[in-house]
């Protein structure tokens, strides 16, 4: 199941390619006037009776009733998807009442859930699956039956799956973490984007020490870093550099069991460099171990700190502040196992109770149709909450109008993207436990090994608890 969850880390040869690419995205992008521009050919809305694409063929469903959906999200994402389930309605009749927040989703769904009014449906992050699925307040899904389904990347069906298998839900957006760099920055200290974990360094202590906006003040920062333990942000950031390392969470000893792999020597190199940044280097911005990524987009956005590890959903958020023209993005450096970053997803949760499952499953298979993905990605510019279309038949560059950008973010997901473990029975858990080590362990600059052996043991109660530990 592991190894099902990776798409391939970069070495050797394949670097090199990249890194060129990732020179080309440095000089292009931050000319670009708008990651926005629609496609010159948009498919018609696949139907929601007969052939709906790859895969299965859907049943003709009758017109009529409102589904409940819940959304995690906010701000002009609302728009974009009540635009999509305004086509949906439109093409066939079901209608849809929109209910979105982006504080304390999951507490107001698991509260919704003791009352026994849940939602029909629930877009969430991928992330998540495995603990609705403990809850009890997912339907399994049937991928054969869900029409489309051949033509969705095996990446993200393997972001739907639990531990044993079976699927909890269909995807519907995918990204992984790009490098954003204040270009500008770059110029006026002589350098180029950094393709190692040395060169991150350096260019994090230039940015700290060197003045790049010219100011006269020591007010500007290398590092941009979400580093509370809210949802598990500092976790969340910090796995692209336990990934390049060559860490993991868990090794896999077959038949679904898993011992910790959190204290292993990979592993303790990327926290001992993590930690680096903020108590020997102290590039980081300061008051990151409490930002949570509103913080860290409005830290890069007024200059404070020149380089933040994100997804590209942040394009359409910086292109609409003053910064626009002014970053451009690259590839995430490669540290002592080569390229590796970040990549997760939204998927549909199908849920439980739900008295309308033939009208919830159409509106899944409408949002994996090419129209769908393609209208997520650009009805409205400032809110793409499709970033990466998980239908292989669209290509996001071509939707952007070409835009560099997304196609490095593309490439990017596909070579070197590693999603977090999330069809462990509660990943949340294990996420939460490694932010609180992380964060505790920087706010002391403390002992990176004693804090992973300690992590460690804590693993190992929670995969016995969960029923999934391994015989040492």
């Amino acid at each position: 199941m592991l190894g099902l969850r990776q798409t391939r880390r970069g070495h050797g040869p394949r670097r090199i390619g990249l890194t060129l690419v990732t020179v080309g995205v440095l000089l292009v992008a931050a000319a670009c006037t708008s990651s926005s521009a629609k496609s010159s050919k948009t498919p018609s809305p696949a139907g929601t009776s007969g052939t709906t694409g790859s895969g299965a063929t859907s049943s003709p469903v009758t017109p009529g009733g409102t589904l409940q959906v819940w959304v995690r999200g906010s701000g002009d994402s609302v728009k974009a998807y009540q635009a999509l389930f305004d086509a949906f309605t439109l093409k066939t009749g079901i209608k849809v009442k929109l209910f979105m927040t982006l504080t304390d989703f999951e507490t107001k769904l698991s509260a919704a859930a003791a009352a026994h009014t849940l939602p029909d449906v629930v877009v969430d992050d991928a992330a998540q699956l495995g603990a609705f699925h403990t809850e009890g307040i997912l339907r399994q899904v049937n991928k054969n039956s869900i029409a489309g389904n051949a033509d969705l990347t095996d990446a993200s069906w393997n972001s739907a799956k639990d531990v044993t298998g079976d699927y909890y839900a269909v995807p519907f957006s995918a990204q992984a973490n790009l490098m954003f760099i204040r270009s500008d920055w770059l110029k006026k200290v002589g350098a180029t984007a950094p393709t190692t974990w040395a060169q991150l360094t350096s260019l994090a202590k230039a940015f700290t020490t060197q003045d790049p906006d010219g100011d006269g003040k020591a007010n500007t920062y290398g590092l941009d870093v979400p580093g509370s333990t809210t949802r598990g942000y500092i976790s969340w950031y910090w796995s692209s550099f336990l990934w390049q390392a060559g860490g993991d969470y868990f090794t896999s000893a077959g038949n679904g069991k898993y011992l910790p792999a959190i204290n292993s020597a990979k592993a303790i190199a990327a926290a001992t460099y993590f930690e680096s940044m903020f108590c020997s280097s102290k590039v980081v911005q300061p008051g990151a171990l409490n930002d949570v990524t509103t913080d860290t987009n409005q830290v890069f956005q007024t200059g404070t700190a020149g380089i933040y590890l994100t997804g590209p959903y942040a394009y359409a958020t910086m292109d609409n502040t003053p910064i626009k023209g002014k970053y451009a993005v690259a590839a995430p450096p490669a540290g002592p196992a080569g390229i590796a970053t970040l990549a997760e997803g939204t998927d549909i949760y199908l849920m439980a109770g739900s008295k309308q499952d033939a009208q919830s499953q159409a509106l899944a298979e409408y949002m994996i149709t090419p129209a769908a993905q393609i209208l997520g990605m650009t009805k409205v510019p400032t809110a793409t909450i499709v970033r990466l279309p998980v239908n292989k038949t669209v290509n996001a560059a071509t939707v952007h109008g070409n835009d560099p950008r997304w196609k490095l973010a593309q490439l990017v997901y596909q070579q070197y993207g590693h999603y977090e473990p999330d069809y462990m029975p509660n990943w949340n858990t294990f996420r939460v436990a490694t932010s609180d080590a992380l964060n505790a362990m920087i706010a002391k600059c403390g002992n990176p090994t004693t804090t992973m052996n300690t992590l460690a043991a804590t693993f190992k109660t929670d995969l016995q608890q969960q029923g999934v530990l391994a015989s040492s």
